[in-house]
């Protein structure tokens, strides 16, 4: 005979377990969120590679080479870090939160995070910055050999934390701030509380992409030249400081300009999709 209680009890273990799902909001948000995004913004982070090995041309000129081949081209690269921003992105959000919660300082939450994430996805991206590197060169002596996927640091892994650190500043420091004011601007109560967010994520990683450039183009420069290779880390650390700023000192304001909007087109929409994504996936398990 059928036994309504014994179903009743049957169906508890998967009221648990939905319940769980449903909490794991911040989880769905690095595991889903940060690849889809990661993976869109694929030719705006090929730029900024160019941008690093390319003093001379201009903004839409690093973006012609990009897209010179066509649309999907420029998506070249982009698999390996797509994957690699599952656990990377999960280190953002989940390892961010976790830690913050537990010793209730935001700066050591960014930079446990900031390891964590560079430990996950350096390799994907010295891969991808190399790859598009030499879809550029028509020379096969040009060409540079491939970082191996299983090496998890290397030449440019430091600037690497370095940039992740203040990459995320913008939504997990500055945000807040920026909301403050964003509330108090002309016309702000016609904006939606949705609306209202986005804004303060998109200013605030604005800033946080403008205080990152430096380190990632050090990334950047750095997952492209080999010499580096057989460098200590303070020969790396001499090399890479003389070269950024020989770069700016010969260049002047117009190449820092160009490389400060590269930057932020690619660090600013990526943080502001990603935290949307995540506020959104985080509200919903709060039903």
């Amino acid at each position: 005979m059928h036994d309504p209680a014994a179903a009743l009890d049957l169906s508890t273990p998967l009221q648990v377990a939905l319940a769980r799902l449903q909490r794991s909001g911040e989880m769905l948000a690095g595991a889903i969120g940060g690849p889809l995004v990661v993976g869109a913004l694929t030719p705006q982070r090929n730029a900024m590679t160019l941008a690093a090995m390319d003093g001379t041309s201009s903004f839409a000129g690093v973006y012609r080479q990009v897209f010179r081949q066509g649309f999907l081209p420029s998506f070249r690269g982009g698999s390996r870090v797509t994957l690699a921003a599952v656990p990377q992105f999960t280190a953002i959000g989940p390892v961010f939160l976790a830690v913050e919660r537990r010793w209730g300082s935001p700066a050591a939450a960014m930079l446990v995070a900031s390891v964590a994430e560079s430990l996950c996805s350096f390799s994907a991206q010295r891969r991808n910055a190399q790859i598009q590197y030499n879809a550029t060169r028509s020379c096969a002596s040009e060409m540079l050999a491939l970082h191996q996927p299983h090496r998890l640091v290397g030449p440019g892994f430091v600037p690497h934390v370095g940039r992740n650190v203040f990459a995320v500043m913008g939504i997990r420091l500055f945000s807040p701030h920026s909301y403050e004011v964003v509330c108090r601007l002309p016309g702000a109560e016609r904006m939606s509380e949705g609306g209202r967010l986005v804004a303060a994520d998109l200013a605030s990683s604005v800033a946080a992409a403008t205080l990152s450039m430096p380190f990632n183009h050090i990334f950047s420069w750095s997952a492209c030249t080999p010499a580096l290779d057989g460098m200590s880390y303070w020969g790396r650390a001499k090399a890479s400081a003389h070269w950024i700023f020989n770069t700016y000192q010969q260049q002047g304001s117009k190449l820092l300009a160009r490389d400060l909007a590269i930057r932020i087109n690619y660090t600013a929409y990526l943080f502001t999709g990603y935290r949307i994504v995540e506020r959104t996936l985080v509200s919903l398990s709060e039903f």
